[in-house]
């Protein structure tokens, strides 16, 4: 596969897009990850010039790090400033396949193989800041962190789910397919009682629908806090906002305040889960783990 301008392509995919079943947020709305840590080993130089494909990816300044074999394929993580991507090599390394691999059982095989590269797979935990009557060395009280918790529970939300069970917030674009998905996942989770979802809907993928994203959100507002699901059923069912959809006059300025309050806790892309543990602490998670079961226990605790 040839691919005459890497750097084209990492300016287009975020980690969230490939790595954690998101649709990306615009780089003005996005807070990108910086990729430092304990990494996997940099290919060689004589490595790099065994394969004629490896040799694309190098000679447009990308970084390339050896992530071993999986079902006979080199897995090679590529990256260029904050911007990074997964490629697979052939078996004769004379082309390269980017994207996500999937085993038969479902498994995200590549987000396994980069979870524990710091800021692939970005998680936030954010702690009450202690109080304190301590001005700073110029005078001034330390700015608090931003709340995510916070943050989303001053947006324009629907619920699904029983009143009681564990809120959590979940930041949507209505026509993402991942956001989508996600909300089919978790379901059974909601009809069970043991979750409960504020849905947040937010814009992000005008740039992929011919800017009908905007509409879609203003039409779950416009819903109302309790009609918010089954009009987002309708629109996923349809596969498109539905051409007799209401706008609420006040809908396009209760959405710029959900993504004003998105930018606030700077998400990478849709969907994207807050919620608050029993010991106070804030927790956000980009995409829908894998792992369900985990996830729901984590909520829970």
């Amino acid at each position: 596969m040839h691919v005459p301008k890497i750097l084209s392509v990492f300016a287009l995919l975020t980690p969230m897009s490939a790595l954690a079943q998101q649709c990306p947020a615009p780089p003005s709305l996005a807070h990108l990850p910086s990729v430092e840590g304990s990494l996997p080993p940099i290919l060689s130089a004589e490595a790099i010039a065994s394969s004629p494909a490896l040799q694309r990816l190098a000679s447009h300044g990308a970084q390339l790090r050896d992530l071993g074999i999986s079902h006979g394929m080199q897995g090679v993580f590529a990256q260029s400033g904050k911007q990074f991507r997964v490629f697979y090599l052939a078996p004769d390394g004379r082309a390269e396949i980017g994207g996500v691999m999937w085993d038969e059982t479902g498994r995200n095989v590549t987000r396994n193989q980069v979870e524990k590269i710091p800021g692939v797979i970005p998680t936030v935990t954010w702690t009450p800041p202690r109080k304190s009557n301590q001005a700073s060395a110029v005078g001034a009280a330390e700015p608090a962190p931003a709340d995510p918790v916070a943050r989303l529970e001053a947006t324009d939300y629907g619920l699904v789910g029983r009143d009681g069970a564990p809120r959590v917030y979940m930041v949507i674009d209505p026509l993402c397919p991942f956001s989508q998905q996600a909300m089919k996942t978790l379901q059974g989770a909601v009809d069970a009682g043991r979750i409960q979802l504020a849905l947040v809907p937010i814009a992000i993928n005008d740039h992929e629908n011919g800017n009908q994203s905007t509409p879609a959100a203003n039409a779950l507002i416009t819903a109302g806090r309790a009609g918010m699901d089954t009009a987002w059923r309708k629109i996923m069912e349809d596969g498109k906002l539905p051409e007799n959809a209401e706008t609420d006059p006040t809908a396009p300025a209760q959405l710029a305040l959900n993504m004003s309050a998105a930018h606030a806790i700077s998400i990478g892309g849709t969907p994207t889960f807050v919620w608050r543990s029993h010991d106070g602490r804030a927790h956000a998670q980009a995409g829908l783990s894998d792992d369900l079961e985990a996830f729901l226990k984590a909520i829970a605790s």
